[in-house]
């Protein structure tokens, strides 16, 4: 998969997820819209969502692209951290070994401890 690739790979993966005027060439904007869709997935108690949504952020690191890594940790990761704000350690055992690891090094970043967020530090 190519990164320009990636936000139609996530509409076909939840087709209930609303395109909107952000759909169009800008992955980090529906990456903001697909962590409010999981947060009402998960708060009507849709698991089976959230197990989709885990195993389709862990993929995106399969393809070893900085891009799509990117997209993956600061995107889709971060959006459901800022977005889920006390409900987010909710969404970590969704998460497949990659996304957890890449999840945690959020977490260090925004308290200071660490400065690389990519997949190979």
């Amino acid at each position: 998969m190519k990164y320009d690739e990636v936000s139609n790979a996530l509409f076909n993966a939840f087709p209930e997820l609303i395109r909107d005027d952000c759909s169009e060439g800008l992955p980090y904007c529906i990456a903001g819209n697909f962590a409010n869709y999981l947060l009402e997935k998960y708060k009507n108690n849709s698991l089976d969502t959230l197990v989709l949504a885990g195993a389709f952020i862990e993929n995106l690191y399969l393809y070893k692209d900085e891009e799509i890594d990117n997209l993956a940790t600061v995107g889709y990761l971060e959006a459901i951290q800022n977005v889920w704000a006390d409900n987010a350690k909710e969404m970590v055992k969704y998460l497949g070994k990659v996304s957890s690891n890449q999840w945690k090094k959020l977490n260090k970043y925004w308290n200071g401890e660490i400065v690389d967020l990519s997949t190979n530090s």
